[in-house]
């Protein structure tokens, strides 16, 4: 849903619009970072208000750059001096007339004096800068490992450009093998590829029960699969309780049930936190982030704060939370420059959409997954299929699986989770887009996509789900999750439909095999005064069954996602006879 940009929903409701500056002023605006949202915001300012004095600060010694590429650089996919090279402080000025100084930190706001001190690296000067309107933009730093006796020496965080050449000159210099990565999210699963392809041995330690934890359980199971192909460790659900040194000066990783890791080197990759310390000081109102309202503004309505640092409004929980994507920087960047600029664009809140890459999967969301919908209150529809990424008779097509939760009364899209070999981007862009748009799940059906054989389907995934949620609304389907299951088989008679062949290599429990082709003469073997639970491998046949079964007289129900589900996402083996 988004926010009407006439009366924009605030994060902070007694924050108000103090004004803005007019076209042609000599403004004074001062940037306190100079990677994605920061440099977003001085071009946009400098086309909107050609008289204005922009500033940049940044810490490092290179502009306009993303921290999303350095595991990329780490595994040579990028050249480093490629990403240092896309913006320079004197093309800048050239360009955009910006006054960018690298090597600065700042060291403090005065929001009496309407200043800032800020300290030069290179020279050690400590100077004051004034302003009329100033943009945080400082991003995120690594989150440090809550160990006291931590040894440093083999620990690295890999966030900067810094950090990617420590950790390269490390592993080159020591001959390592081995790597310990502390974090299994967006962070953490970035840096796995990378550090495998330099030709390390990769475990991943996550405190939570799943790697990926914005995506359902069972999603989240398909790309820890991925990384298990591969040789990666993944320990889930277990802490590290020290890093001590052992005689062979390697890191001896330490958890929480006993057991005990060696390594080289460890990188943190928890997720990274907001650089929040010189807002708070300055007496802005921080939660997890600066807090803003719909136009960028802190507490401070001269001070804006854009990106990592920047807590806004989620569009489908309407709850406030930090996005540290590329994109959503880049924007609020935009939006910040326009309200300041007298161009007031309201932002209307962000709704997640990432994407994962892991070896030969990958795996997107956009919206929330039915695990978090449920958390906060909601009672989402949701349904799950598998279809190719395009064309089956055209080469190298392959199976993707594709999930949306909606609204049980509108149908309105509440979230979508996509994983698969390729078309997995595409897919994931278009149902952010229709999810923005406030589409629901009967629009999905009709949405007429673009069809070539090496490109799509007739009936492409996101139409295939739209019409199995659509026929769920509309009383046409009934279906029961996999993680329905447990407990519950005794009170089904539950129908294989696949071929003899298939059932033989796996099957549920209590399950007979009744070939879809052979179930209208094979009805009178199913029991009418007992409900039906049918199947196939990826649901269609199982549907084709279904319909056969109401329209006989019988009570039944389609496993969502079919058999490949419940194998692929991890549900109880126990459930299942191979």
């Amino acid at each position: 849903m988004s926010a009407d940009s006439s009366s924009p929903r605030l994060v902070v409701k007694e924050l108000r619009d103090s004004g803005m500056s007019t076209e042609g002023e000599k403004l004074r605006l001062v940037i306190i970072g100079g990677a994605r949202g920061g440099m977003s915001a001085a071009v946009r300012a400098r086309r909107l208000n050609e008289n204005a004095s922009i500033i940049v600060i940044e810490r490092a010694s290179y502009i306009s750059y993303t921290n999303s590429f350095v595991p990329f650089t780490l595994g040579g996919v990028i050249e480093r001096d490629t990403l240092i090279a896309v913006q320079t402080p004197a093309g800048l000025s050239a360009r955009f007339n910006l006054d960018v100084r690298v090597c600065t930190e700042l060291v403090s706001i005065s929001r009496e004096r309407h200043s800032i001190t800020v300290r030069c690296r290179k020279t050690d000067t400590i100077y004051d800068l004034p302003y009329d309107k100033m943009i945080l933009a400082q991003g995120a730093e690594p989150a440090l490992c809550p160990i006291a006796d931590i040894k440093k020496d083999n620990v690295f965080p890999l966030q900067t450009l810094a950090d990617l050449q420590t950790i390269r000159s490390f592993v080159v210099k020591n001959d390592c093998r081995e790597v310990v990565i502390l974090g299994g999210a967006f962070a953490g699963l970035r840096a796995v590829e990378s550090l495998y392809s330099f030709g390390l041995r990769v475990s991943v330690i996550e405190a939570g029960d799943r790697l990926c934890p914005e995506f359902d359980p069972d999603f989240a199971n398909m790309i820890q699969k991925e990384l298990l192909k591969k040789g990666v460790g993944i320990y889930l659900g277990l802490q590290c309780q020290t890093i001590a040194e052992t005689k062979a000066d390697l890191c001896c990783v330490e958890l929480s049930d006993g057991s005990s890791l060696s390594a080289d080197l460890v990188v943190l990759a928890m997720e990274p936190k907001p650089r929040v310390r010189h807002a708070k000081n300055a007496g802005l109102y921080v939660r997890k982030g600066i807090v803003v309202n719909a136009f960028m503004q802190t507490s401070d309505l001269d001070i804006y704060a854009v990106g990592s640092v920047a807590e806004v409004m989620n569009s489908i929980s309407h709850k406030s939370q930090v996005s540290s994507m590329s994109g959503t920087s880049n924007r609020q960047g935009r939006l910040a420059a326009d309200h300041i600029c007298k161009h007031a664009t309201a932002y209307p809140g962000t709704c997640g959409t990432h994407v994962y890459h892991v070896f030969h999967l990958t795996g997107a969301i956009t919206g929330l997954s039915v695990s978090e919908l449920k958390q906060i209150g909601y009672d989402p529809q949701y349904v799950t299929i598998h279809q190719p990424d395009h064309a089956g008779y055209f080469p190298s097509s392959q199976q993707l699986t594709l999930r949306v939760a909606f609204e049980r009364a509108s149908g309105v899209l509440l979230g979508a989770q996509v994983v698969g070999h390729s078309g997995v981007d595409g897919r994931i862009d278009v149902l952010a887009t229709a999810m923005q748009a406030g589409m629901t799940v009967f629009d999905l059906e009709h949405l007429e996509l673009s069809y070539m054989p090496q490109y799509g389907s007739m009936k492409d995934p996101v139409n295939l789900a739209g019409s199995v949620g659509s026929n769920l609304l509309r009383g046409d389907l009934h279906i029961v999750h996999p993680q329905s299951l447990q407990g519950h088989l005794h009170e089904w008679q539950i129908i294989d439909v696949r071929s003899a062949e298939h059932f033989a290599q796996g099957h549920l429990l209590l399950a007979r095999n009744i070939p879809i082709d052979s179930l209208r003469p094979r009805l009178g073997e199913i029991e009418k005064d007992r409900p039906v639970l049918v199947y196939s491998r990826v649901g269609y046949h199982g549907y084709l069954a279904y319909r056969i079964l109401v329209q006989s007289g019988y009570r039944a129900v389609n496993l969502d996602g079919g058999f490949k589900l419940f194998t692929d996402g991890g549900y109880q083996p126990e459930l299942a006879v191979k």
